[in-house]
């Protein structure tokens, strides 16, 4: 990709596969973000091609601070790409499978917040309208532990509409 610097493979499976990117400009700008890729195999078929440009159209609409933001939807030689915003932190995934290895549990104060911002975003995109005020019916089909982000500085964003 020659617009981001794919630093790192993050994740892979479903439709798509997600990599630690940076994008650089002039004078020793530097934005650490995400770039979702579909997969190489799927990139021919018309039918998963337009999965994947629905749920960008569709994150794209949603402008809340517990929703992961996108940036850009692109395609580079055949191979559609999402920018999106890189949150520093964890899955709740990751943190309740380190929280397993301690021993230890989620503090009621923490796993309560946590829901409650989730819950916030969750909320926003459900309800969210168009610029007539009719109802854009979205619903986010795959909230997991995976797609529960927790960043290190406490925020909580939901992600892969």
């Amino acid at each position: 990709m020659k617009r981001y610097k794919l630093l790192t493979r993050i994740a892979a499976g479903g439709m798509g596969e997600v990599f630690l990117a940076r994008s650089e400009g002039p004078h020793g700008f530097s934005k650490t973000l995400v770039v979702k890729r579909i997969l190489s195999h799927l990139a021919s078929d018309p039918q998963f091609v337009e999965m994947f440009l629905d749920e960008a159209r569709l994150a794209a609409l949603l402008t809340h601070p517990n929703i992961v933001q996108i940036y850009e939807l692109g395609e580079e030689e055949g191979a559609w790409y999402i920018a999106m915003e890189y949150i520093h932190g964890r899955t709740l995934r990751a943190i309740r499978r380190e929280l397993l290895r301690k021993r230890e549990l989620l503090s009621p104060i923490f796993a309560a917040r946590i829901c409650s911002q989730a819950l916030q975003g969750l909320h926003y995109a459900h309800t969210l309208a168009d610029e007539g005020g009719a109802p854009l019916n979205v619903v986010h089909r795959d909230v997991s532990p995976d797609n529960v982000l927790v960043g290190f500085n406490g925020q909580v964003k939901v992600v892969d509409f």
